[in-house]
């Protein structure tokens, strides 16, 4: 994104643009949305091969975008403690040491409190390990449970949709901080603890989760109002367990998710990271074994 793009870009009222699509996604237009579908699988090449696909084809962009996948697609590999929850491509990771800053791109980062506007639960993690995955428009879109375990809390925090491309990751300081996020918060049952940031972007029409079904980010009306910092949740008697690789959450187009691994994860396993920095990943498959 150059800097006159980036200031063009600014000005526009991205949340609004993005529920707009989003509506245009989800409509069941005579002819026009199922052919929207079908323009859109071959500009970007999604492979339907391994999808389940209606017989009468998908109905529109969402529908597309949401696909599930045929249940042999994806192999979840049962030696590795965490698993990737999602397909896309690695950008970056680290160790979460007491340094304040975590690399967003070359030269731009971000800190941890500001990213789960926690100050709190951010140091609870000092010691562990930190991945960004970055899904393009062709990816499958469901996100997955890393590990088994439950969900203790949720945390919607509202922002921006600035683009998560390359161009913007490159351009606009503390992107992940800015953007609208739904973070899922999952204790393993061994002193393990995992975030699940998911955070919005430009034409992500909305985020939701299994857990909270009436929770949808970039929606009207919306989780809260844009001036609180975030809104808790916490399940008060029901237990919301799930195992490795179960689906969890989907966004509604592409964007990005930064897995959060606390110390008692990292001490006992060896994280695969390093492997993959820039690559492709598949869901299901071992980051820490």
């Amino acid at each position: 994104m150059n800097s006159i793009a980036y200031a063009l870009f600014k000005l526009l009222p991205k949340n609004a643009i993005s529920r707009a699509f989003g509506n245009f996604s989800r409509a069941e237009i005579p002819i026009i949305s199922s052919l929207s579908a079908q323009w859109f699988a071959k500009r970007y090449k999604i492979n339907l091969e391994e999808s389940e696909v209606p017989e009468e084809g998908f109905a529109n962009i969402h529908e597309l975008f949401t696909r599930k996948l045929k249940s042999d697609a994806r192999i979840i590999e049962d030696n590795a403690e965490v698993v990737c929850p999602v397909d896309g491509v690695l950008t970056a990771f680290g160790m979460l040491t007491e340094k304040p800053e975590y690399m967003q791109a070359k030269g731009k980062y971000y800190r941890l409190k500001n990213l789960l506007r926690n100050k709190e639960l951010a140091q609870r993690f000092v010691g562990g390990v930190w991945a960004t995955i970055y899904l393009s428009p062709h990816n499958y879109h469901r996100i997955h449970s890393p590990v088994s375990g439950n969900v203790t809390a949720a945390y919607y925090c509202p922002g921006a949709l600035w683009p998560v491309n390359a161009g913007s990751v490159e351009k606009v300081e503390g992107l992940f901080s800015i953007n609208e996020r739904l973070i899922t918060q999952i204790n393993t049952y061994d002193g393990g603890e995992v975030l699940l940031v998911k955070i919005g972007a430009t034409n992500v029409g909305r985020i939701s989760v299994d857990y909270k079904k009436d929770w949808f980010t970039n929606s009207m009306p919306p989780i809260a109002s844009r001036k609180a910092l975030f809104t808790k949740w916490e399940p008060e008697q029901q237990i919301y367990a799930y195992t490795k690789g179960q689906e969890i959450a989907r966004f509604e187009t592409g964007s990005t998710v930064i897995l959060i691994c606390n110390r008692a994860i990292l001490q006992r396993t060896k994280y695969l990271f390093a492997e993959f920095e820039g690559k492709k990943v598949k869901m299901g498959q071992a980051l820490m074994v």
